[in-house]
């Protein structure tokens, strides 16, 4: 009961941050020769919304959704960052995993090494694939990668690809911190001491340990996500969910239709936290996370 309050009061939050930042504009005069501010306007405005939004005109709005189409764009988008978001995760912790497993100083050479790729920038990548592509294909003549959406084609592996590079090694360097730590605390020490396997004691008490750690990081990892999607979409011209958002702007759409987008698309984060704190309440109640 507690958790459902605390849910609406951040959906209300955010409706009412949608409401202050549409129309901050009009606050601050924005589009004018100078700033003038204005209260008067802005609340104008504000309840004028915010009435709009609980009386809009429902078969308009099913209509604008069908016609942008946004229900396929949509679960095109939420494709990407879902298979993106299983490929992190599943290729950082094996690769965490690998690096602890590592002699020593292999280890120290590849946690030096990371530090390298975190800093190429997204754009890079993303110009990087396409040079590479579009090469490979003027000097064999081999398309073996669909680069672009156009005449509504919907690439897959190239885009999981590069919107996944970046958060990849964020999450890498992030395991790898909290399992150094986690080497010195007392269980593992303990567990050492009885002479257990080092890959028992990272697979099965490590990692059960820095689990709700990681589905915090989660969070961060899906605003990148987010982001690089964002960017990937426009670059490979890629009719997908944010592209219908900048369509519904364009076209005055309707507030309530706007308002709606922006949930969807901040439904993924609400669906991870929802599943850490369930999946962390199991682990809990299976036993005391030492040994």
């Amino acid at each position: 009961m507690k958790r459902l309050f605390r849910g609406l009061i951040r959906l209300v939050l955010i409706v009412a941050g949608f409401l202050f930042i549409f129309n901050l504009p009009s606050l601050l005069g924005i589009g004018k020769d100078h700033i003038e501010i204005n209260f008067e306007r802005f609340w104008v405005n504000l309840t004028s919304d915010f009435q709009f939004l609980f009386q809009s005109n429902q078969d308009k709005y099913l209509e604008m959704l069908k016609k942008l189409h946004i229900v396929e764009s949509y679960q095109y988008t939420m494709t990407i960052l879902l298979s993106s978001l299983l490929f992190i995760i599943f290729l950082a912790m094996i690769t965490a995993i690998l690096i602890f497993l590592s002699p020593e100083k292999v280890k120290n050479k590849l946690k030096s090494g990371l530090n390298f790729f975190e800093g190429i920038p997204d754009l890079l990548i993303i110009f990087l694939f396409q040079f590479f592509v579009i090469t490979l294909y003027k000097s064999t003549g081999l398309k073996f990668l669909q680069l672009y959406g156009l005449y509504g084609h919907k690439p897959y592996f190239v885009p999981i690809m590069t919107v996944s590079f970046l958060p990849f090694f964020l999450l890498l360097q992030f395991l790898i911190k909290i399992i150094d730590e986690e080497q010195y605390q007392q269980y593992v020490l303990y567990a050492k001491a009885k002479g257990m396997d080092r890959i028992r004691i990272l697979l099965v008490h490590i990692m059960r340990n820095i689990f709700p750690l990681l589905i915090l990081q989660l969070r961060t990892i899906v605003w990148i996500l987010l982001s690089n999607i964002y960017l990937v979409e426009i670059l490979f011209n890629i009719s997908g969910f944010n592209q219908q958002l900048f369509k519904i702007i364009f076209m005055d759409g309707e507030f309530s239709v706007l308002v709606l987008c922006l949930l969807m698309l901040s439904f993924p984060l609400v669906v991870i936290e929802t599943a850490g704190w369930f999946i962390s309440k199991l682990i809990k109640g299976k036993g005391a996370v030492s040994i």
